[in-house]
């Protein structure tokens, strides 16, 4: 593991093939759970390299996530989310979405968090595989979701097992039963989806109320509240995270890179030594003109799974969101949901 720009580098050059039967016992894979287990727990992001995804199916989709966002309004319209709490399927308009709200009121801040400056295209896993919820004006649109998606699953069951070899757990398949879901295609309901973002240009005189650093905000800050993210961005820049120490550093992007983040079921289970950090989209004043774009593989357990600490807390461990130990993922994703949403 190498550190460049604050974050650390995990290369999965040595796993990235074969089965986890095939590397699970190597000396590689130790080096891999190592690096892995120490940046998430010390930043809680990492960029991972050489992870198996090609830049050609990662463009493709970014084209045709593209292709769609610049449809008409009307026409995006006809694919709008009819209720997040049943399915993540569907487009979201600008405004409609508030992700900033969650941590406005976890700190009691007064007032509102300001509507995210995006639109947003989510697949959700329990529905992509029929033709007919694609917008039918994107020709292949499905087809690359799927080469996307598809590409990842090995490594998402790699890390899975990672997670748990790092965290001593007594159990070292827990992680890979609970998600049966993203990993065996379906077996158990879970709120697994896609999201696709488009930031759009900002005129720079409409932008009238900057957040208390100073920053013009694109998407608020928030942690994520799965089990953990992979989030491939464009080159326009803007991504912030927040570390331990209080710092926000500038996530500037890496060729053929992801960043991978942990949500808040990983934080609850290691006991907060895996924290789901806060990040955040800012308009950089010098991208003003242009629009910005990501891709993201929000990876959730199945919807039964339990939130509860697997191993010792960590001292003074304050978690991202107040929950109650047995409340399962679906209880917990739908009383965030409608955080989200309330206007």
């Amino acid at each position: 593991m190498s550190t460049d720009r604050k974050l650390p580098i995990v290369d999965c050059s040595e796993i990235i093939f074969g089965s986890l039967h095939d590397v699970e016992n190597t000396a590689a894979f130790k080096t891999f759970t190592q690096s892995i287990g120490d940046g998430m727990r010390n930043f809680g992001f990492v960029y991972m390299i050489n992870h198996g995804t090609t830049p050609e199916k990662v463009e493709n989709l970014f084209s045709k996530c593209l292709k769609f966002f610049q449809l008409p309004a009307e026409v995006k319209a006809k694919y709008k989310k009819i209720d997040e709490v049943i399915s993540s399927q569907g487009y979201t308009s600008s405004g409609d979405e508030t992700v900033g709200e969650l941590n406005r009121k976890r700190n009691g801040a007064p007032g509102l968090a300001l509507p995210d400056l995006k639109e947003c295209y989510d697949v959700f896993a329990d529905e992509a595989k029929e033709e007919s919820i694609f917008p039918a004006e994107v020709s292949g649109f499905k087809h690359a979701v799927d080469e996307f998606r598809s590409s990842l699953i090995h490594l998402v069951e790699k890390i899975l097992r990672a997670f748990a070899n790092y965290l001593n757990l007594q159990d070292q398949d827990y992680f890979i039963k609970e998600h049966s879901s993203i990993l065996r295609d379906g077996i158990k309901k879970s709120y697994n989806f896609i999201r696709t973002n488009y930031y759009f240009p900002i005129n720079p005189t409409g932008i009238v109320n900057p957040d208390k650093f100073g920053s013009n905000l694109r998407l608020g800050a928030h942690s994520d509240i799965g089990t953990m993210t992979f989030l491939f961005q464009d080159e326009c820049g803007g991504l912030e995270v927040k570390l331990s120490n209080g710092e926000w550093v500038d996530i500037k992007p890496i060729k053929n890179s992801f960043i991978l983040n942990g949500g808040f079921m990983l934080e609850v289970w290691s006991g907060g030594n895996l924290p789901a950090g806060p990040h955040r989209v800012r308009a950089l004043s010098e991208n003003f003109t242009r629009h910005r774009q990501s891709v993201g593989l929000f990876v959730q357990p199945d919807v039964t799974t339990e939130m509860q600490s697997l191993v010792s807390n960590k001292p003074n461990w304050e978690p991202a969101f107040s929950y109650n130990e047995g409340t399962t993922h679906y209880e917990f994703f739908k009383k965030v949901i409608l955080y989200m949403s309330a206007k």
